[in-house]
């Protein structure tokens, strides 16, 4: 599979939109998701507004930081994008994952339609539990998952 790169006007676009993610989520603002996900969002697997009623309301998110975005183009229309995140949690430790987007046009600009999440690898002593890397190169290009 080739990756067809995208010009830096729309990476700069993609970076921007990557960066309401955390925003939202660490304030605990998805009232604000319009912004950066299309109507009808899926987040591993479940449409946003049921993959966010799981989330620990009620108490401080730990930071997101999101990092390495990489971008290729499927179509006028539709892009790939797989970015690293970090967390630093209350206690100074940190973990990390990865991002996996479908990113389409729309009217309002780039929004994300679907979400893969992973944590990283993560030792069986970390404070949220072990864990291991899932998403990957196959995941990311099309024909190769």
């Amino acid at each position: 599979m080739r990756i067809v790169p995208v010009d830096a006007a729309t990476y700069a676009e993609v970076c921007s939109l990557l960066a309401k993610h955390p925003h939202m989520f660490d304030n605990i603002a998805l009232g604000t998701a319009p912004a950066a996900y299309t109507d009808d969002a899926v987040m591993g697997g479940v449409p946003l507004a049921q993959a966010a009623s799981g989330l620990p309301y009620g108490r401080v998110m730990f930071p997101h930081h999101t990092t390495d975005i990489a971008v290729h183009r499927i179509d006028d229309d539709t892009l790939r994008v797989w970015a690293k995140y970090f967390v630093i949690r209350g206690d100074g430790t940190a973990g990390s994952g990865d991002y996996q987007d479908t990113v389409v046009r729309t009217p309002q600009g780039w929004r994300i339609a679907e979400r893969s999440v992973t944590r990283g690898n993560r030792p069986d002593d970390d404070p949220d539990g072990p864990s291991t890397r899932t998403l990957s190169t196959a995941t990311w290009l099309p024909g190769e998952g």
